[in-house]
């Protein structure tokens, strides 16, 4: 499939896509009454040091705004929250890390005296209580206090312990910390022996000998572990895309997104290991299959096409002839491509639905596929191939699935290429899950297509205090190539 082939008015728009899968995401409060208890946190923030302002901390209203401060809390506590932090980055408030692009510019004096006091981060413990409250009223509204020692000091002094100040906010942790460096190359010699492992499968299945599935279980482990570590590290490694290797990229790349759809909808480790399994086996079939037929340019005739369809039996039949232990990667093989709706190939036996690990490897496989440049077609843009696959949800691929690898990826996922609204060039480096439509970016060259020494890092969720908008927004999704990017995952 090429990108010609898909017709852009059947397709929903990235701001439609990120409006139907708002309440299935990640954010801290996606549920509207998660929302609503936030913003009702912020409100009780703002409205107390308002009031200080306007009269001394005895007056009856003041008391009242300091009591509903910490029954705000409390009520985020009940949810779960066991410490709720309110951070400011460039202006721009967030609650945990959920942006508030409203209540950026509505509350601005606040946001203002904090600053003020060098105060970017403020956690409410669980021990918060009104006498703190209080307290760091009072300190907002002290004009001698004007760092962040002088207001730690003063807060010490009054007996505060359920109140803790930075003057750093964790937003400002893009990645760029030893410790993410370290994950990223870790995560990368995982995938970089994934291929060797790969390739020696690949190697005995054509010279028609019994492979050792344990390199490959190591893997998955291996995946695994830098998963739960870092998943940004370990989804960043699928803008790697081998053109001369497709077959062991694409395969490392499918059990990568599978096993994060998979720790998304909540398996447990045994459930994830046979997934991942199942994702870098499900297309063995194809070794069986000529490579002028799958590497063909053009349209394939009736009997090369089923030949292509043969490698769905093919691969389950080479899995059952090694007798895994583990049943679901020959059933995997034998069942991604018999669609959601039943309505693709192998025909089901009496009607049999697929399994889960089906539904996962197959919408994986798609994603994959389409955003990969071939010999034969351009790739797709990700938020083309990802607005592909919510067209197809309910048909070709599993709706909840579907949600799920969205919400995971993003609406422009890691490793996108994109230009903003100014015509700067950058790449999509991390997903904010409250805000699928403004991730956090590398731009790389100017809006006259100059190159920076050192990439600039945006963060698009960052408001303008004066109006409440966004400063900056995408304008489109363009190929790597076309912005001469041979290497996207260098920025990740």
């Amino acid at each position: 499939m090429s990108e010609s082939d898909v017709k852009r008015d059947d397709l929903e728009s990235p701001e439609e896509i990120a409006a139907e899968i708002a309440s299935s995401g990640k954010a801290p409060f996606s549920s509207a009454e998660l929302l609503a208890k936030a913003k009702e946190l912020v409100r009780a923030l703002a409205v107390s040091h308002t009031n200080a302002g306007l009269y001394p901390t005895t007056h009856p209203l003041v008391a009242q705004s300091m009591s509903e401060l910490v029954a705000a809390v409390d009520s985020l506590r009940s949810e779960g929250f066991s410490d709720v932090t309110v951070n400011i980055y460039k202006g721009t408030l967030f609650v945990e890390n959920q942006v508030f692009p409203e209540e950026s510019m509505t509350y601005r004096k606040t946001i203002e005296d904090l600053l003020a006091r060098g105060i970017s981060a403020l956690t409410f413990l669980q021990s918060f209580s009104v006498s703190d409250a209080t307290v760091l009223i009072e300190v907002l509204s002290d004009d001698s206090i004007t760092d962040i020692e002088t207001a730690h000091l003063a807060m010490e002094r009054r007996g505060v312990t359920g109140i803790d100040i930075a003057e750093t906010t964790a937003l400002e942790d893009a990645g760029h910390d030893e410790k993410g460096r370290e994950n990223k190359a870790r995560a990368k010699k995982t995938y970089d022996t994934g291929i060797e492992a790969m390739r020696d499968v690949e190697t005995q299945v054509k010279l028609g000998k019994v492979f050792e599935t344990e390199p490959l279980q190591h893997l998955v482990s291996g995946l695994l572990d830098n998963l739960f570590r870092d998943p940004a590290a370990v989804l960043g490694l699928t803008a790697i895309k081998g053109h001369d290797d497709y077959t062991l990229n694409h395969s490392i790349n499918v059990c990568i997104l599978s096993l994060s759809v998979g720790a998304t909808i909540g398996l447990d480790a045994e459930s994830l290991r046979s997934l991942g399994l199942s994702a870098l086996l499900y297309d063995l079939g194809k070794v069986r299959i000529p490579e002028d037929i799958l590497n063909k340019q053009g349209p394939l005739t009736t009997d090369e096409w089923h030949v292509v369809k043969s490698h769905a039996a093919e691969g389950a039949d080479l899995l059952k002839r090694i007798q895994l232990v583990d049943q679901m990667p020959m059933v995997v093989a034998y069942e991604h491509h018999q669609r959601h709706d039943l309505q693709g190939y192998p025909e089901p036996p009496g009607g049999q639905g697929q399994h889960l690990y089906s539904k996962i490897v197959a919408l994986c496989d798609a994603y994959d596929a389409m955003t990969t440049r071939r010999p034969f077609r351009r790739e797709i843009r990700p938020d083309k191939a990802l607005a592909v696959l919510m067209q197809g949800r309910g048909k070709a691929y599993d709706p909840n699935l579907t949600k799920s690898l969205v919400t995971m990826l993003g609406i422009y996922p890691m490793g996108a290429v994109v230009r903003l609204d100014d015509s700067v060039t950058a790449v999509v480096f991390r997903v904010n899950n409250d805000d699928l439509l403004h991730p956090r970016v590398k731009v790389l060259a100017d809006s006259a297509g100059r190159w920076y020494e050192e990439p600039e890092v945006l963060d698009l969720r960052v408001v303008d205090p004066e109006t409440g908008l966004f400063v900056h927004s995408i304008d489109e999704c363009i190929p790597a190539a076309e912005a001469g990017i041979d290497d996207v995952w260098q920025y990740l």
